[in-house]
């Protein structure tokens, strides 16, 4: 019934999208929080958690939801419980971010290019090559940098809590890539981003947005000749059996935005903030261990699945992707974008130079 209930209000929002994800729910009214300021006996106070996103059940991103549910079911003593919705049965990135808006879900966890035009800052995530390594990627997420943008949703009615990992990006395709010529005119599906959509235009190929669900049926059918996803993302929803090639161009290092609705979050006292953000970071951590492990676990599956193939891009043909999106603007286009100096502060603490 809970969930019945929370998909009916996620259903009756506004088809009106929310200007720049501005403003925040008056009440926090999200699953069962009415009470958060009564508390109990052991100090915390008691809150549902509604807690939804996209992704399957078998991704790190559902898995570390998981473990955060089990930490604060645990150390609160039963006072928060946490009722987990994925497979976008709250809605896509957008709706149920919008729906944590208005206090109709209370934590999501959506990339950053699919809200991006609801919350500017994010685009500051979308830097082609930023990244060369995860370590790197990881430090920058801890880095100041990283945590003023979380701090940026406030402005946009989230709390923004830490950040999962959905990795870097890749291309698959029909066809060998090899040369910064191979790429064009080449049909990619890319998200429904202008950065995302910038990027490819530079480097030659022709993209075009469709809504996730529809990706498998159009690669099938030859509608679209590519698309660009991370690992898990690729192997998990099966994309590599209608595509004959998997090149780790590692483009776009994509985190996952953890977020609550900032009323909820304000409504709670500091034992119970300090709870919640203690089991988040244990979440991070745990989150980063078990995508090292399922990434090397997808490149395996690819390869064994004799279906496609894993490749290493040349440092020739990346260094040609880098230069195509310098000549065309598109550093200049993400700062823009991202507003203030957001973009400029990311690239700083990467230690990244174009």
């Amino acid at each position: 019934m809970k969930k019945f209930l929370s998909l009916i209000l996620v259903l009756g929002l506004s088809a009106t999208l929310l200007a720049g994800c501005g403003g925040s729910s008056d009440t926090a009214d999200s699953g069962d929080s009415g009470d958060a300021a009564e508390g109990n006996d052991a100090g915390y106070n008691t809150l549902n958690i509604i807690a939804a996103h996209g992704s399957t059940e078998t991704v790190a991103q559902h898995t570390s939801y998981v473990y955060l549910k089990e930490l604060l079911e645990e150390r609160s003593g039963g006072a928060i419980t946490m009722d987990i919705y994925p497979n976008q049965q709250l809605g896509g990135d957008r709706e149920y971010t919008e729906a944590c808006v208005q206090g109709n879900v209370t934590m999501g966890a959506p990339s950053p290019a699919a809200i991006a035009a609801l919350c500017p800052s994010l685009n500051a995530f979308e830097t082609p090559f930023l990244f060369s390594d995860y370590e790197t990627a990881r430090a920058t997420m801890d880095s100041d940098a990283g945590q003023a943008l979380l701090d940026s949703l406030e402005q946009y009615g989230l709390k923004g809590l830490g950040y999962y990992e959905n990795g870097f990006r890749n291309l698959t395709c029909n066809k060998e890539i090899n040369t910064l010529a191979d790429l064009k005119g080449l049909k990619i599906r890319t998200m429904e981003n202008n950065v995302h959509l910038a990027i490819w235009q530079a480097l030659g190929a022709n993209p075009s947005p469709l809504a996730f669900g529809e990706l498998y049926t159009a690669l099938q059918q030859g509608a679209f000749d590519a698309q660009e996803n991370p690992l898990e993302q690729i192997y998990n929803n099966k994309l590599h059996e209608v595509q004959d090639h998997v090149y780790l161009t590692q483009h776009i290092y994509t985190p996952y935005i953890v977020f609550m609705n900032l009323d909820v979050w304000n409504s709670l006292n500091e034992q119970t903030q300090q709870l919640i953000q203690e089991c988040m970071d244990e979440s991070v951590q745990y989150n980063r261990e078990t995508c090292d492990a399922n990434n090397q676990a997808c490149i395996d599956g690819i390869n064994n699945s004799g279906l496609s193939q894993v490749y290493e891009v040349s440092d020739e043909l990346r260094n040609e992707m880098i230069q195509a999106c310098t000549d065309a603007g598109i550093y200049d286009t993400v700062i823009e974008a991202a507003g203030g100096t957001y973009a400029q502060d990311l690239w700083a603490a990467a230690g990244f130079e174009y």
